[in-house]
């Protein structure tokens, strides 16, 4: 089975990392690379008494997030960048909110968005 498939990264990604123990390892930092392993060891002397393997799936998505930022480090700075900005209370970084006064806009002026966020006259 093809796990690259299911677990495209976010657009943009330059270097792709599968979500499998080997690929993550060899992508993270060697600090990270040592906690990874002694978490996904532990996860599987779990799974060998139990027979679940929920606790090494929980060990691989923890960590895939990681290395695939540390993989790509232009899009590890600018997350980085973000958190600072963040940290300063600049809340540019998250983008703008939309709020309805006075409630539903359906109710209040008969406009509704349509699926793809389109302002639009509500029909009877």
């Amino acid at each position: 089975m093809d796990r690259m498939a299911d677990t495209i990264p976010i657009y943009g990604v330059r270097n792709r990392v599968e979500k499998n123990g080997p690929a993550i390892r060899d992508a993270l930092r060697p600090d990270d690379r040592d906690m990874f392993v002694a978490e996904l060891r532990i996860a599987l002397a779990e799974a060998d008494n139990t027979l679940n393997l929920d606790p090494v799936s929980a060990v691989i998505d923890k960590w895939w997030g990681q290395a695939v930022l540390t993989a790509n480090p232009e899009i590890e700075a600018g997350a980085l960048a973000d958190r600072r900005r963040v940290a300063a209370g600049d809340p540019t970084v998250l983008g703008a909110t939309t709020s309805y006064p006075a409630g539903d806009p359906e109710v209040t002026n008969g406009q509704i968005h349509d699926p793809l966020g389109h302002l639009r006259r509500a029909t009877a």
